[in-house]
């Protein structure tokens, strides 16, 4: 088993549990659906997490790292993406129900601290990953100018209190990671 195969049983691991937990609440809130005051922030950032989800995963095969110091930021990345997707939706469902509203104004500053960071780690250690292979400043600003806009809105995001801004920000994130879904997971353009 060479290295590459052997740091991307635990990716898989780590990417399948957060996606398992995503799941697990979902199935928690539709299967008490009569006590859940239902709200569209909580399900659509669930949806988002999702999507990085599988971008990570699809995007993992591009990995080159052999030492510790390559792959342990990357490791940083997948906690910070785990505990994106655990904080998305609830864990449990008391018997008298749930606001998912409340819910995720109670948990906004934590998923809008976790999330942008998991962002700015995995963007930083591909542009210095890109700047390796010889891409330029300039090229690295071209290729992710909407990304380092986003995770400074993002992190704002943690002081701003109304929840639909929030959605908002949450839209264009989902538009944004659609949007790459056009082009090859190795490819820098």
């Amino acid at each position: 088993m060479n290295t590459f195969e052997y740091i991307t049983a635990l990716v898989a691991v780590v990417i399948g549990l957060a996606i398992a937990d995503l799941a697990t609440s979902l199935h928690r809130l539709l299967r008490h659906r009569t006590v859940i005051r239902w709200d569209w922030v909580s399900p659509l950032a669930a949806l988002v997490i999702l999507a990085e989800l599988f971008n990570l995963w699809w995007g993992w095969r591009g990995f080159t790292g052999t030492t510790m110091g390559e792959v342990l930021p990357y490791f940083v990345a997948l906690i910070l993406i785990y505990l994106s997707a655990s904080i998305t939706l609830p864990d449990e469902v008391p018997a008298e129900g749930l606001d998912l509203g409340r819910y995720f104004d109670e948990n906004r500053s934590y998923f809008w601290l976790v999330y942008p960071s998991y962002v700015a780690v995995w963007i930083t250690l591909r542009s210095i990953d890109y700047l390796h292979h010889g891409l330029s400043v300039s090229d690295l600003w071209w290729e992710y100018y909407l990304d380092y806009l986003w995770i400074v809105v993002a992190y704002t995001m943690i002081f701003v209190r109304q929840r639909w801004v929030s959605g908002a920000v949450l839209l264009v994130a989902l538009v944004l990671l659609g949007g790459g879904w056009s082009r090859a997971p190795d490819s820098p353009f």
